[in-house]
């Protein structure tokens, strides 16, 4: 997933993110809270600090949050929660990329 557009990765959003990432580990009974953190940064900071890619992006928040109830609760262990994410990440981008694409394809309406 590319960096925060905030400042080139330099930006407020981008050290509130990195704030997350180390208040809270990715381990049993921390990972909701890292990811609601994110989560929190994002939303705070918008789509002007995300990019065009703002709405893909809270969509994989919300699914990490939910990957990070399951690592919480033991369902998932940090491991499987690790290849969990990277799955939703890629299958998401992916997603939008052929979206991207077939709009891109489409005739130009005057």
């Amino acid at each position: 997933m590319s960096g925060c557009v905030d400042d080139h990765g330099r930006g407020d959003m981008h050290e509130a993110v990195s704030e997350c990432f180390s208040k809270y580990p990715f381990a049993k009974g921390t990972a909701y809270k890292r990811f609601n953190c994110i989560y929190q940064a994002h939303a705070h900071y918008g789509p002007d600090a995300m990019g065009a890619q703002y709405s893909l992006r809270l969509q994989v928040d919300l699914a990490s949050l939910k990957v990070g109830q399951d690592v919480d609760s033991g369902i998932l262990t940090p491991e499987e929660g690790k290849t969990t994410l990277r799955w939703v990440t890629e299958k998401a981008y992916a997603q939008a990329s052929q979206q991207q694409a077939w709009m891109a394809a489409q005739p130009k309406r005057n």
